[in-house]
């Protein structure tokens, strides 16, 4: 989400001279001034240009990420429905792969945007991103969030059905995973849109510079539940949940990988309660969890720093550009992670190839794993 200054209210007259951005009218101007002391650079360890140039690279990051994430997860989506969404497993992948499109898409719509304003020069908020943040559409961000639980999921499922394969298998129906995906998302998108009211874009008047200009600013349910939305930005989307599925996964996928490879030895010598396409689909889900833990960790290592960091949020005064700065790397991590999935299943998956051809109406014989 974008971040705001802060700001308080106060009733000025507007001068004469003032300049209006683009976008904004005598007759829209709210009367909010600016409090230029609680953004002052020289208390931040990041310079504003820095968070610029970030904030510049990373929409194009997304741009370029999104050429290959869109087409690439739709494939994806294909290719599990096509092998049957009555297996728990597709089902999982075909909803991650649903989860990160739809993420890459919100993405481009909030903060595509912003490709065009760099040329046109016309302020940081566009009619879409206004649109977005004044109807409570933002929460509809909240899509990354799912998308590692769903890794989770995915590493925990494949941890059990490796560690206790016979019990598993029974014990964990496709109708329970679909209910647990769904509660997923419903627990997301619903805590995520609460955290939507914080935020408002306003034409803001600056009595200092005499310009009015379009600026993001608090809404009045932030105002009267600032504790409860602090909390949910801070504690549980800022560390609790990133760092609980980054724990999850990384201990999940160690216990898999220790058991596979007495799986892979004792089939060597007898016979094993794991078939030869249950080790090969191991194999290349091992391989998405390595890829999410690979993006997510500078992830949840950036958000757990800002704890202990003075004013590290998004209401905060000081330590606003490295805020700002390290906000957008996090965020291009996150869209690697919903763009390479495919990369990892076409290498490490005989049965995904075979159906990605089938696809385009061709045949291509699995290599043995």
């Amino acid at each position: 989400m974008e971040s705001n200054h802060s700001l308080h209210t106060e009733v000025q007259t507007i001068g004469l001279n003032t300049t209006f951005e683009d976008g904004c009218s005598e007759s829209e101007v709210l009367f909010i001034v600016q409090d230029h002391s609680s953004s002052d650079d020289h208390h931040s360890i990041v310079s504003s240009e820095v968070e610029i140039i970030a904030r510049k690279m990373k929409d194009s990051l997304l741009a370029f990420l999104f050429l290959i994430g869109g087409p690439a997860n739709v494939i994806n989506m294909a290719v599990f429905f096509k092998q049957g969404l009555k297996d728990r497993v597709n089902l999982c992948l075909f909803a991650l792969a649903l989860t990160d499109e739809l993420h890459l898409i919100m993405g481009m719509i909030h903060h595509g945007e912003q490709l065009h304003l760099q040329f046109a020069k016309t302020g940081h908020y566009g009619p879409i991103d206004t649109f977005l943040t004044n109807n409570n559409l933002l929460g509809l961000m909240g899509f990354n969030f799912i998308s590692y639980i769903l890794s989770a999921i995915i590493a925990t499922e494949r941890c059990l059905c490796v560690l206790n394969p016979l019990k598993f298998q029974t014990l964990l129906r496709t109708r329970t995973m679909a209910a647990i995906i769904a509660a997923a998302y419903i627990f997301v998108l619903s805590l995520y849109s609460i955290m939507a009211f914080r935020y408002r874009v306003g034409c803001v008047y600056d009595p200092e510079s005499g310009t009015v200009s379009m600026t993001g600013i608090v809404g009045d349910f932030y105002k009267r539940h600032q504790e409860l939305i602090d909390n949910l930005e801070s504690f549980v989307f800022g560390v609790g949940l990133p760092g609980f599925v980054m724990v999850v996964v990384v201990t999940t996928t160690r216990l898999t990988v220790v058991k596979l490879r007495q799986v892979v030895t004792w089939r060597a010598e007898t016979s094993s309660s794991i078939s030869p396409r249950e080790v090969a689909l191991t194999k290349m889900l091992v391989g998405t969890s390595i890829l999410f833990m690979a993006c997510i960790f500078p992830v949840a290592l950036i958000r757990f720093s800002w704890l202990f960091f003075e004013g590290m949020n998004t209401g905060g005064h000081q330590n606003l550009s490295f805020f700002l700065t390290s906000l957008w790397v996090s965020e291009v991590f996150t869209f690697i992670n919903a763009s390479l999935n495919i990369f990892v299943y076409y290498a490490m998956g005989s049965r995904y190839r075979e159906t990605f051809w089938a696809l385009f109406g061709k045949k291509s014989l699995p290599q043995k794993e």
